[in-house]
């Protein structure tokens, strides 16, 4: 993940807003984080990867419990495409509510591969 796509916030119950800042990014949100993912005036956001689960070790949000590395949420990336493709600005939860929790007792996170394109 490209660190300087994000700016963490501290107020309004959201953790990071992913901008948009080359041809690919890489939006990674936490567990039991909220963000944005965003694209600047003039531009959408194209969603080509996205899941809710774990496929990395414990360098992706770091946790002690990260045994299960091969788990997707089954229709995570339907759902992650309906909120941003092709909108401006979108907003996601990494929780099991939304997606529901397809590695029990693993810490998950939502990686959203995306880019800007001109609207």
């Amino acid at each position: 993940m490209n660190l300087s796509s994000y700016l963490a916030l501290n107020r309004f119950d959201i953790s990071f807003i992913f901008v948009c800042k080359s041809f690919s990014e890489d939006a990674i949100l936490c567990e039991g984080s909220k963000g944005y993912i965003q694209c600047p005036p003039g531009q959408k956001i194209a969603v080509y990867n996205a899941y809710y689960g774990r496929t990395h070790n414990g360098s992706i949000c770091p946790h002690a419990v990260t045994s299960d590395q091969n788990c997707r949420a089954s229709g995570s990336f339907n759902k992650i495409k309906n909120a941003c493709h092709n909108e401006q600005r979108c907003y996601l939860a990494a929780n099991n509510g939304v997606y529901g929790d397809p590695c029990r007792g693993t810490y998950k996170y939502i990686e959203v591969k995306f880019s800007c394109v001109q609207a």
